[in-house]
């Protein structure tokens, strides 16, 4: 077992006798990681500060779901992932997966291996010859490129258990989320397709010097983002 104690962007090289699998699981500063997936995205339109919120499950741990704050475009993001939905233009998560895979030797897994004042940090593992390139990123931006390289998702255990919150554990429960997973999935994406169209709309609008349909447009763009 590998155990990692400085977290920044350096290149981990693999120790004589072990191979790129010894990295599927470790310890940081003594933290076993767990690998988690993506359970459900929910938006509160009631909160304080209306958004998503996105809630990661262990694979062995039915019973705690550790939720995630993230913003529209980064829930369109990971939601297109989800579907596997690809638009006509690559988005900026595509782009980035797309660079990594030709840059690197590809993804090997995310990281989200701190949590300060509230705040999620999570890290690249990305596979570069012999070792790891480790970069810091945003979790929302890690696990929406660990959905687009099928890679695994992995959580601090302190984190999960300082900050993971408890789930309804029957099976109905469990099937009926499933499917509000899928539902609010397909919601998402559907708000990301109607973006698209209508920003498209929007600079056509504009090449024709159409300010007043263009204006209806920017309308119906606010409303959209606002809903």
């Amino acid at each position: 077992m590998l155990e990692i104690t400085i977290f920044q962007r350096f290149q981990i090289n693999c120790r004589e006798g072990l191979t790129l699998p010894c990295f599927r699981e470790y310890v940081y500063r003594g933290d076993m990681m767990i690998e988690v997936i993506v359970k459900n995205i929910l938006f509160f339109a009631q909160a304080a500060a209306p958004g998503y919120t996105l809630f990661l499950q262990a694979r062995e741990d039915e019973t705690r779901s550790l939720p995630i704050v993230v913003g529209q475009f980064e829930a369109q993001a990971i939601a297109l992932a989800l579907e596997q939905i690809h638009l006509d233009r690559p988005m900026t998560h595509d782009l980035l997966s797309g660079v990594l895979s030709s840059l690197t030797d590809g993804l090997d897994s995310v990281i989200i291996k701190h949590l300060k004042e509230g705040t999620y940090y999570a890290e690249l593992m990305v596979k570069k010859g012999k070792g790891f390139e480790i970069l810091d990123a945003r979790p929302s931006d890690a696990i929406a490129l660990a959905l687009r390289a099928r890679v695994p998702i992995k959580v601090s255990q302190s984190v999960f258990d300082e900050a993971a919150i408890p789930v309804p554990m029957t099976k109905t429960t469990h099937r009926s989320e499933n499917a509000t997973l899928a539902e609010n999935v397909n919601e998402i994406t559907h708000r990301a397709e109607l973006k698209f169209d209508l920003e498209k709309d929007l600079r056509e609008a504009i090449s024709r010097e159409d300010y007043e349909q263009a204006a209806l447009i920017r309308d119906k763009l606010h409303a959209l983002t606002g809903s």
